[in-house]
């Protein structure tokens, strides 16, 4: 699709959202987007009233022409900043949610076969630990990311992993496996809103030329099942019942219980980093869409001091903004009708404050309206908008289930495939082959980050990287049935590698492809359809597991070239339109 396509989706999205249907379609003479000159915005600028700052306002949004005309600048502004430390602390403390997200999937995978002979639950009874989880996962970003639209995006940045250390070290205190199932729902409501919000918040920080560092969240991404099997291999085998014999449950099986405390202990520290070491400002994109412009200014000029910014690069082709040579420090962010916005956003702030009881309410009894959370979605099925839309959630839920019938139960694969050893031994040659494998997925997010630019950009990038992990798990299939422990280990790293580049390129196509007013919404859609997916996923692959360990595997490949042939019918690629 052509960017002038692209722009035209864009305006009926935002014509959904309740703004002006005065909109018009703007191209270059190349089909690329038009930039209006500083006369005409500072005229439409000077015609538009000021708004009430303490709500988002989808239902009465100016004209999508002057919305799309201060978000041009907007992004000409945030390119005048760069990338600069701010932005490199964003992305580690947005990374770090990304950690928790998978340190979390890959700590419920390595105890389930301890878990299982602990409660001496049946393979087909099992898969219902994994699903609580993923149903937890599903119903947090079904949450979480309309909360991030209506509300800002920091309020699920700060909340969401203090609801999972919580509901972690309650899991580790289960006294039954239903109640373990129910702290694992509790953790995956918390974790689940991580990857949608904390992906938009990073995108809504940095360049248009460095929107490829998103792929860049995955290696996080990867951390995460690093570390948690590393823990894991250190703490499951020496304290969890031997492969076979008679074993006290009670005293000798309490592995997996310590690799909770671990992963919960983890988990407060990210909260501590990340709500008490830096602190993070509202995205400008979430304010602008709010009329927030005063407040755009404030924080672009605090991310700019914080850079060590002295000067824009290139601020005199800004007609829009004050040039340096003003004098003022930061001039060249100045906005339109800042300073007029200023005294009443200020007054609006005062009052806020003196009745934050009544603010406190208002956003509960709003976030609790599940009305004007579906009235976000209209703008996503807009006939511009529609197939793309559709595909995006068709892979992330076909992806998912594929991905997590394999990743979840790959010890118990890895385990069930094993040649016979005494004592602790196989337990600890299947962590040490799950660490490999989660190492293997860190370089696949390097590469994503690399390839994502080049000619293959976004949508070939991940049809190539989908079609390969299919490969991998039917080689994968043939080692482990040979019982051949190389080739299985090289076999699970090549999809280790691939399915994480497939991801990481997923995880950055996906915010890019909506614009800021529904992308928490879009982003947590998609991320709940592959929630539902893996809630399916443990429970599938449990019957399946009935019929041979292989079948699981089989199913997984059909699945992942499923999802990349919906990924080769996407219609918009993003690579060279600003986000």
């Amino acid at each position: 699709m052509l960017a002038s396509e692209y722009t035209e989706a864009r305006i009926v999205a935002d014509d959904m959202a309740g703004e002006s249907s005065g909109a018009v379609k703007r191209t270059g003479a190349h089909g690329l987007i038009a930039e209006p000159s500083g006369e005409q915005i500072v005229a439409k600028a000077a015609d538009r009233e000021s708004e009430d700052t303490e709500t988002p306002h989808l239902d009465n949004a100016a004209d999508s022409d002057m919305e799309s005309d201060e978000e041009l600048e907007l992004n000409r502004m945030i390119s005048n900043i760069g990338f600069g430390r701010y932005q490199r602390r964003v992305l580690a403390l947005c990374g770090l949610g990304w950690t928790a997200d998978n340190a979390w999937m890959q700590c419920t995978a390595c105890i389930l076969p301890r878990v299982q002979r602990h409660y001496g639950v049946s393979n087909a009874k099992i898969g219902l630990m994994s699903s609580s989880m993923f149903l937890g996962l599903m119903c947090g970003a079904l949450v979480w990311g309309p909360v991030s639209d209506r509300f800002g995006r920091l309020i699920p940045y700060k909340w969401t992993l203090v609801v999972s250390a919580t509901f972690g070290l309650l899991a580790s205190a289960s006294p039954s496996f239903p109640f373990l199932c129910a702290c694992l729902f509790g953790l995956g409501s918390g974790v689940g809103g991580n990857m949608p919000v904390d992906g938009a918040i990073f995108l809504e920080f940095i360049p248009r030329e460095k929107r490829h560092l998103l792929t860049m969240l995955s290696v996080f991404f990867s951390v995460g099942s690093v570390v948690t099997s590393a823990v894991a291999l250190a703490l499951l085998p020496p304290f969890s019942c031997p492969d076979a014999g008679a074993c006290d449950v009670a005293t000798q099986n309490n592995g997996w219980r310590y690799l909770l405390v671990a992963v919960s202990l983890l988990t407060i520290v990210m909260v501590v980093l990340r709500n008490g070491w830096f602190r993070l400002y509202e995205t400008p994109k979430f304010l602008l869409q709010n009329r927030r412009r005063a407040d755009v200014v404030m924080v672009l000029k605090k991310v700019a001091t914080f850079n060590g910014k002295r000067h824009a690069r290139d601020a005199q082709q800004s007609p829009i903004l004050d040039g340096p040579e003003s004098g003022e420090a930061h001039a060249w962010l100045e906005w339109p009708e800042a300073d007029a916005d200023c005294a009443s956003q200020r007054a609006d702030a005062n009052r806020v404050s003196r009745g934050w009881m009544r603010s406190a309410m208002r956003r509960v009894r709003g976030a609790a309206n599940i009305k004007s959370h579906v009235t976000l979605l209209r703008p996503l099925l807009a006939p511009g908008l529609r197939r793309t839309t559709l595909l995006v959630w068709a892979i992330w839920g076909i992806v998912a289930l594929g991905f997590t019938m394999f990743n979840v139960f790959l010890p118990k694969l890895l385990e069930t495939h094993a040649p016979p050893r005494p004592g602790h031994a196989t337990q600890a040659a299947v962590y040490r082959d799950a660490l490999v494998y989660a190492i293997s997925g860190v370089p696949g997010s390097l590469l994503g980050a690399w390839l994502v630019d080049t000619r293959l950009g976004r949508i070939y990038s991940m049809v190539l990287a989908t079609g390969i992990s299919g490969a991998a798990l039917i080689g994968f299939a043939f080692a482990a049935k040979a019982r051949v422990s190389a080739l299985t280990v090289v076999a699970s790293s090549v999809f280790g590698l691939t399915s994480t580049l497939m991801f990481a390129v997923i995880y950055a196509y996906t915010p890019e492809v909506f614009r800021p007013a529904v992308r928490g919404t879009a982003c947590g859609m998609a991320s709940a359809v592959g929630r539902v997916a893996g809630i399916v996923a443990p429970l599938v692959t449990g019957l399946l597991l009935e019929i041979s360990t292989s079948v699981p595997l089989y199913v997984s490949v059909a699945l992942l070239w499923m999802a990349a042939g919906c990924m080769f019918m996407l219609p918009i690629e993003t690579r060279d339109i600003a986000a």
